[in-house]
C-alpha cells in the first residue's frame, strides 16, 4: 500500500491541499490570539476542532477525491492497479494530513502562548498544560479519522461542494448539541467535542468546563468519555473505511 500512498503524495505535491495543512492551523491560532487573548489556548483548540479542522479535512479530501473523479476515474481504470489499494492510499494521505495539521497547531499554540506571555506580559485565565495539549492533539487525531473516508466517499457520490456543505453542517450540529447528550457515541461528529470537555476542560461553546458556565454539567468532564470515546471513534473510522472501500471498488470498476 505504500506505493499508492506515495502516488497520492506526488499527485498533491505543491498543491493547495499541502498548503491547507499549515494555513488552517495558522488561522485558528491567529484568530484566537486576536479575539480571545486571555483564553488563547483553549479557544485556539476549540475553534479548531469545532469548525476549522473538519473544514480542512473536507477540503483536503475533496481535492484528493476530485482529482480522479473529475476525469470519471478513467485514469485509475486503465491502470493495472488494485482499486482497494487506491482507496487505502487516499485514506492514508488524508489521515497523515490530519495528523500533520494537528502537529502544526500544537507548535503554533505553544509558541504563540509563550510569545504572548513574554512580550505582552499577559496572564491567561485558563491555560492547559503541555501534557494536556499533547493528549488533546492525540485524542483529536484519533477521534477525527472517521472524517477522511466519509468525506472521500461523499465527494465521489455527491461532488465537492455538496460534500463540504453536508459534512460541515452535520458535524457542527453534532459537535455543538449531540456532544452534550448521553448518546454522543452514536454521532461520530460529537465524540471529539465531548472528549475535549474532559481533556482540555473546555465546553463546545468555548467556555471553560466549570461550575456556573452555560451548558456545563459534571458528567461532561468525566474521563470515562475518553475511555469510551476512543474505541467508538476507531469503530466509526474502520466502518467508514471498509464500507467506502467496497463501494469505491464497485463504483470505479463498473
Amino acid at each position: 500500500m505504500s506505493r499508492y500512498f506515495c502516488a497520492e503524495c506526488l499527485k498533491h505535491r505543491h498543491t493547495a491541499a499541502e498548503k491547507l495543512i499549515i494555513l488552517m492551523p495558522l488561522c485558528s491560532t491567529v484568530l484566537a490570539a486576536q479575539l480571545t487573548h486571555n483564553y488563547f489556548a483553549i479557544d485556539g483548540y476549540n475553534w479548531w476542532y469545532i469548525t476549522l479542522f473538519p473544514a480542512m479535512i473536507a477540503l483536503v479530501c475533496g481535492m484528493v477525491s476530485n482529482k480522479d473523479r473529475k476525469m470519471q476515474n478513467k485514469a485509475i481504470q486503465v491502470l493495472p492497479v488494485n482499486l482497494g489499494n487506491v482507496w487505502d492510499g487516499k485514506v492514508l494521505y488524508g489521515v497523515c494530513a490530519a495528523g500533520l495539521s494537528l502537529i502544526v497547531l500544537l507548535v503554533l499554540i505553544l509558541g504563540g502562548g509563550a510569545l504572548i506571555k513574554s512580550v505582552l506580559h499577559m496572564t491567561f485565565i485558563t491555560e492547559p498544560s503541555v501534557k494536556m495539549q499533547l493528549a488533546a492533539v492525540l485524542v483529536l487525531w484519533i477521534s477525527s479519522l472517521w472524517q477522511v473516508p466519509f468525506c472521500l466517499a461523499l465527494e465521489q457520490k455527491a461532488g465537492f461542494l455538496p460534500m463540504v456543505l453536508v459534512h460541515m453542517g452535520t458535524y457542527i450540529l453534532a459537535a455543538a448539541a449531540a456532544s452534550l447528550k448521553s448518546f454522543y457515541l452514536l454521532f461520530p461528529g460529537a465524540i471529539a467535542a465531548r472528549m475535549m470537555c474532559a481533556v482540555l476542560k473546555v465546553l463546545p461553546n468555548g467556555l471553560p468546563a466549570a461550575e456556573g458556565m452555560m451548558t456545563y454539567s459534571p458528567e461532561l468532564t468525566d474521563m470515562r468519555s475518553v475511555l469510551f470515546g476512543i474505541p467508538a471513534a476507531v469503530f466509526w473510522f474502520l466502518l467508514f473505511w471498509f464500507v467506502g472501500k467496497v463501494w469505491f471498488e464497485r463504483q470505479v470498476d463498473r
